[in-house]
């Protein structure tokens, strides 16, 4: 399911050019079938807003989180910082 809508959501015009997906994790303990995108968006907090837009435009993307949102138990989303130390800055 996830993978057949990510790739519009990649593609979804209108996405900020400072958002990019860095890694699709899933874990192997904790909650049952937890998927994580980590996401760098350049601009911060507009960037994210921005492309989270876009991605609400792309239909296979919409089908697909459709069909999750019966399986899942619950979405979070957190935003972090990198460490001064981090490469990404």
């Amino acid at each position: 399911l996830y993978a057949g809508g990510l790739p519009s959501k990649l593609a979804a015009p209108g996405t900020d050019p400072s958002s990019s997906l860095v890694t699709v994790l899933n874990t192997e303990v904790g909650s049952l079938n937890e998927v994580i995108e980590l996401w760098r968006h350049g601009r911060g907090t507009v960037a994210m807003d921005q492309s989270r837009q876009a991605a609400r435009g792309a239909a296979p993307w919409r089908e697909a989180i459709g069909s999750i949102a019966a399986l899942a138990v619950s979405f979070t989303t957190s935003i972090h910082r990198p460490l001064p130390s981090a490469p990404w800055q």
